[in-house]
């Protein structure tokens, strides 16, 4: 499976609930060491929901202060977002992603 193959897959619970789309995957480098680009990255996560882009350029972090208009609604925005840990991922089809856990269960993305 690819990267580009889960993006914007759609994501249910385990009630079949939508809970929106992947909008970003969250990476770990802390893989077995791959001579000569360094240790391999792993999938951490999965960020859902209608709109990641604050998510994907920081606007979720609490340190994060301007330019105020785009934390204000970037904020509102990121409050609907999920982060999907990639051990509750139940299986995937063909755009469409399930998860072991209920969608009020999950945490905001991390920061």
């Amino acid at each position: 499976m690819l990267l580009s193959d889960v993006l914007h897959s759609r994501v249910f619970d385990v009630d079949g609930v939508d809970l929106g789309s992947v909008d970003d995957v969250r990476l770990v480098q802390d893989g077995p060491l791959l001579l000569p680009f360094g240790a391999a990255l792993r999938v951490d996560g999965l960020v859902v929901g209608h709109a990641a882009v604050g998510t994907r350029l920081g606007y979720h972090r609490g340190d994060v202060t301007g330019p105020w208009l785009l934390k204000t609604i970037f904020s509102a925005l990121e409050r609907r977002a999920h982060y999907v840990p990639w051990d509750q991922v139940e299986s995937y089809e063909e755009g469409e992603v399930r998860i072991r856990s209920r969608g009020s269960e999950l945490g905001p993305p991390p920061a």
